[in-house]
């Protein structure tokens, strides 16, 4: 039987280790990201196959893929920032063009 509470962490920690060794490469770390979600999709059972409070076990499921979705698309990112400080430091100092920066990162991944 899968414990849940100890693969997730599992497939959190793979994830965490891959995107670090990606140095800030937000392609690689979106490659990590699509790693993580084939992870957990293999942990979780298909819905139908679970009877008993169904609706709370979706719940808890549902939510624990959409938080490592959320920190999955905020670390891709966080990767794409640092990309543009450390390219052009002299035009993000200007505020109006870092408001710019940041508003198209956001648009992508949230």
């Amino acid at each position: 039987m899968i414990k849940f509470s100890e693969e997730v962490p599992k497939c959190i920690e793979q994830w965490a280790q891959v995107a670090v060794n990606c140095k800030g490469d937000s392609k690689c770390i979106d490659i990590a990201c699509k790693q993580l979600r084939e992870c957990l999709d293999a942990i979780f059972p298909p819905s139908g196959n679970i009877e008993a409070e169904k609706d709370k076990i979706n719940y808890i499921f549902s939510s624990v893929f959409l938080l490592s979705n959320r920190l999955a698309k905020a670390t891709i990112a966080l990767a794409e920032l640092d990309a543009v400080f450390t390219s052009n430091l002299q035009e993000t100092e200007k505020t109006e063009n870092m408001k710019k920066i940041i508003d198209e990162i956001i648009s992508k991944h949230f």
